[in-house]
């Protein structure tokens, strides 16, 4: 009978184990679940509210509107922001939208201190005969830098004129003048060897006076595996118009600036793993400069 009982009492305590752990589990799983379904209620939110500012900014010619979503890095960061939301609502002139289809993709990134989430949206909509497209990045969180979390670009294409919608994350709104840039970070972004492309962004001045040694640290930089962009921002001081992009390459986090000619052409470039390392902003500096301190 004793035997009996220190067995039914052993099994008693291994249930009431398997019990406990089980619902250690479940209150665990429980806590990740309600956790994604906040983010995600969130990132809906935020889909919304981005939309319903936009479309009432374009329907109701409304600049000012349009530039309240920015974050204050985006504004700081796109001098030109007022250019292009003047030609959203020029090449936006027909009423009321409606949506036809809409969808985003989000990243979060853990770092002590300097966590991060990002959408990326898109929005394609309807207005009489004309279909339209819309792209977007908005910061959800950005631990480094709040001043960052709000919208920090985007970039309108009107269907019927064109099919290339490729959208690169530069701060304010994107406008026909400002093609270059997107042009420069896409050829230098998807570099596959020196091609007519390749040379095409560079001023020959460039091309002159850097030496052997500096092309091939520039060349050995842009062609690294394992390629990552991020954002571009521009800043135009002391007559120069610099560029500097957020970039990863091979699993390292770098900052690279270009310095464009008045033909927005490549007068200079320098790269280094922070903002501080790259020494463009002497006017007098051409070519290749301070690749990685090579």
């Amino acid at each position: 009978m004793k035997i009996i009982l220190q067995r039914s009492l052993g099994k008693m305590k291994k249930a009431m184990f398997i019990l406990a752990a089980a619902a250690m589990l479940c209150a665990g799983s429980c806590a990740k679940l309600s956790l994604l379904s906040d983010s995600v209620k969130k990132e809906k939110e935020a889909v919304k509210h981005f939309e319903k500012v936009f479309f009432d900014a374009i329907e109701n010619n409304d600049g000012e509107k349009l530039k309240s979503c920015f974050s204050p890095r985006a504004l700081e960061q796109a001098g030109d922001i007022d250019k292009g939301i003047e030609y959203v609502l020029k090449a936006y002139n027909d009423g009321k939208a409606t949506i036809t289809d809409d969808n985003i993709s989000s990243y979060t990134e853990y770092k002590k201190n300097a966590g991060s989430r990002v959408i990326h949206g898109k929005c394609e909509f309807r207005s009489g005969e004309n279909n339209y497209l819309v792209k977007w990045t908005e910061w959800l969180k950005y631990e480094a830098d709040p001043d960052m979390v709000g919208v920090y670009s985007v970039e309108l294409f009107d269907l019927s004129e064109s099919a290339d919608t490729t959208f690169y994350d530069i701060a304010g709104i994107a406008y026909p003048e400002r093609r270059f840039l997107d042009d420069s970070i896409g050829t230098i972004f998807n570099f596959d060897g020196v091609t007519e492309n390749t040379t095409d962004i560079f001023s020959e001045e460039l091309l002159e006076e850097a030496d052997s040694y500096q092309l091939e640290c520039l060349l050995d930089f842009i062609g690294r595996d394992a390629r990552t962009f991020n954002r571009m921002w521009v800043e135009n001081s002391g007559g120069s118009y610099t560029a500097y992009a957020d970039l990863r390459f091979a699993m390292e986090d770098y900052i690279m600036a270009l310095k464009y000619n008045d033909e927005k052409k490549i007068i200079a470039v320098s790269a280094a793993g922070d903002i501080n390392g790259t020494d463009l902003r002497d006017c007098r500096i051409t070519g290749v400069s301070e690749m990685l301190n090579k």
